[in-house]
């Protein structure tokens, strides 16, 4: 399964508000038939560009929505306690997320390389 961080929906947000086929796009192109989701966490993140979360709503509709449980939470709880560098809260919660259901998280934020057994793809 392909799991969107956050920096991949504001792309593709981005080239679908265009009408232009960019690196997002082409990359989920490149993958037909992959399940594709994206954590709570980063629903919530894309959200705050809203101002009609109905508009918001309607773009994710596509996509399945992974929700936070214990399993996840002692994830990202281990990974941060392992980590030299600590991620951001909600960075965090998004690795454990991939981690978890054994994903592969596809964004644009380099602290993702720094976990480890995580399967992660910069677009």
């Amino acid at each position: 399964m392909l799991l969107l961080d956050t920096s991949f929906l504001i792309e593709l947000e981005t080239e679908v508000a265009v009408s232009r086929a960019g690196p997002a796009r082409r990359l989920l192109q490149s993958r037909p038939g992959a399940p594709v989701a994206i954590s709570i966490i980063s629903l919530g993140e894309f959200a705050e560009g809203f101002e009609n979360a109905r508009e918001a709503e309607a773009f994710l509709a596509p996509f399945r929505i992974l929700q936070l449980s214990r399993v996840i939470a002692f994830r990202a709880a281990n990974l941060q306690a392992g980590l030299v560098q600590r991620l951001g809260e909600n960075d965090a919660w998004i690795a454990a997320t991939a981690l978890a259901y054994d994903s592969e998280l596809i964004g644009r934020d380099r602290s993702f390389s720094r976990v480890p057994r995580l399967k992660y793809t910069a677009f």
